[in-house]
């Protein structure tokens, strides 16, 4: 079975469907080939291979002619030109919603598969653009119920299958700590998002707490898109930040690949779904409302149950210690978040092999033309 992997959302999407894509390969029953727009989507592929001892599935980089290179940017013109080689297969794969513009186009497309890029909470992530696709595969019950109950694809074809990213922990070696005392590290992850972010508002101002209180070290590491959106002066000025006990990270691959999730040991955060892949392991958390945001009951903030929300004026380090402190209050309510993000059994040795297993058995019953 040809399977067609477009993969043009960005490296920060990536470990979440490409070792899955590179375990299919492995298995031989399906035959993959990931399409990326550059050399950087395919070099940190190959990266990725080397950490987790997996062979490469072959690559495609979706060049363009010169003359439109350099003017058209985005990714739906490029899509467009490598429509016919996309869809020339029996079943397509995706982790961004961009690409269901193939479903669109006259002629035949082929079944289309989604793995949503994270766990998060967020109503931009239950979107029309669902429709599209022909199945959906999410890392846990909590997303695939959402799915259905909002009417965005059949109950019969959400399947929750587990987290792909979560699995390759287990194939990874613990990675080290990124500074060299022994203090506590908070990571601050905040959203690319100018309504629900909170970077603007609080990074200065919490680096400053940091660097005035000898307790804690700082991972800044905000989503990889924010960099996208950001002032080169703003991105150049918080850079030189960056201390002996505070790093500012704005898109290397230690933002990408859990490294500052798994070596921190407290969260602070907005809305970002990295929250998930901190509490694989429960530690204390911290979050921070914007306005008077009604987020009791309300779904899209249900990762705010993992430690104190407080709002963007509040003095932090105060907070920090709060949150700390009251921690015991909160684990269950992490242990039960995770559980119900991410189906099967997150940290068995086997995981990425029974999600694959999972989907050859999707992909079997799929190769019949889409009923779209």
């Amino acid at each position: 079975m040809r399977l067609n992997v477009v993969a043009i959302g960005g490296k920060h999407q990536l470990p979440h469907f490409i070792p899955l894509v590179m375990k299919l390969h492995e298995r031989g029953l399906v035959k993959p080939k990931i399409f990326v727009p550059d050399r950087e989507h395919r070099e940190f592929i190959e990266m990725l291979a080397t950490r987790l001892k997996l062979p490469v599935p072959p690559i495609v980089i979706m060049k363009l002619p010169y003359a439109i290179e350099r003017w058209v940017r985005g990714k739906r013109f490029r899509l467009l030109w490598w429509a016919r080689k996309l869809r020339d297969a029996d079943a397509l794969l995706s982790a961004e919603r961009t690409s269901t513009i193939l479903t669109r186009l006259p002629g035949k497309c082929p079944r289309f598969l989604h793995i949503p890029h994270g766990a998060g909470d967020g109503a931009k992530g239950f979107e029309p653009r669902l429709k599209r696709f022909d199945e959906i595969l999410t890392a846990g019950e909590k997303d695939r119920q959402r799915v259905v109950m909002m009417g965005l694809c059949p109950d019969t074809r959400v399947h929750a299958v587990g987290g792909v990213k979560v699995a390759t922990l287990t194939s990874t070696v613990e990675p080290e700590r990124r500074f060299s005392n022994s203090l506590p590290t908070v990571f601050y992850n905040p959203h690319f998002s100018e309504r629900l972010g909170t970077f603007h508002q609080v990074a200065d101002r919490l680096i400053d707490e940091i660097e005035r209180d000898p307790r804690y070290n700082l991972v800044l590491a905000p989503h990889i898109r924010l960099a996208e959106k950001l002032d080169a002066a703003v991105r150049k000025r918080m850079e030189s930040r960056s201390c002996e006990r505070v790093i500012v990270d704005f898109g290397s691959d230690l933002s990408c690949d859990m490294t500052y999730a798994r070596t921190s040991d407290l969260y602070i955060g907005d809305v970002s779904s990295q929250v998930y892949e901190f509490i694989m392991r429960p530690r204390p958390c911290l979050f921070l409302r914007q306005g008077d945001t009604d987020w009791l009951g309300n779904p899209d903030y249900a990762m705010w149950k993992f430690g104190p929300v407080i709002g963007l004026d509040a003095p932090l380090i105060p907070a920090i210690d709060d949150a700390i402190r009251t921690f015991p209050a909160y684990r269950a309510e992490q242990e039960t978040g995770s559980a119900h993000a991410f189906a099967g059994d997150r940290l068995a040795p086997d995981q990425l092999d029974k999600i694959a297993i999972a989907v050859e058995s999707i992909l079997a019953n799929v190769t019949q033309p889409s009923g779209r």
